[in-house]
């Protein structure tokens, strides 16, 4: 027999239709599974996907040096161990500088000429005269001072001692140039010296 949709038709007990489970669709008996499936996949893949974590670098930064501390109050002359010593030729180790309490002459000035000495200055006035100045000022000062004759091109050396043992200081005073009154005196202090 045909049934209204063409199909043969069997009626009958324990036979059941042909048609209804080919053309009906299926249905899923509980809808909310496939959603857990969707959210355990995204779960999955956003996991997988993650870029792994790198530390953080941070910019290194070298410590500062420390400086040590020059005593007494700001501006005061720094001590002995701050300056420098070096050896010069003819007469042993000296400071690189003179101390503030070494007696100066008057109109005395920096010189622009290199040299191995301690200081090196243009001083005013002849030979001489210069040295007997200074002798007399180291010797106020408890030095004892010798200064000798002008040697052949008129340089007058002077030569000082004082404490501890083995301090010695020399000063050269070169004569000016012909028609100028402007000389050069180097001054060697000696590093056994007191730098005060």
């Amino acid at each position: 027999m045909l049934g209204r949709d063409g199909g043969l038709t069997l009626s009958g007990r324990g036979v059941r239709r042909y048609d209804a489970p080919v053309t009906s669709p299926r249905r899923l008996r509980s809808p909310g599974l496939p959603v857990l499936f969707v959210v355990a996949a995204i779960a999955v893949i956003g996991c997988g996907s993650a870029t792994p974590s790198t530390p953080v670098r941070t910019a290194s930064v070298a410590p500062k040096p420390s400086l040590t501390p020059v005593p007494g109050r700001p501006g005061a002359t720094p001590s002995p161990t701050a300056v420098p010593t070096s050896v010069a030729e003819g007469f042993g180790p000296i400071w690189d500088a003179l101390p503030s309490s070494f007696p100066t002459l008057p109109g005395q000035s920096q010189s622009e000429v290199g040299s191995d000495a301690s200081e090196g200055l243009v001083v005013r006035g002849q030979p001489v005269a210069l040295a007997r100045r200074l002798g007399d000022a180291l010797r106020q000062q408890g030095w004892t001072v010798d200064v000798g004759s002008p040697l052949e091109d008129g340089t007058v050396v002077l030569e000082a001692s004082g404490t501890p043992d083995g301090c010695k200081v020399e000063a050269r005073f070169e004569p000016p140039s012909p028609g100028d009154d402007l000389g050069r005196l180097l001054i060697y202090y000696g590093a056994s010296c007191p730098f005060s």
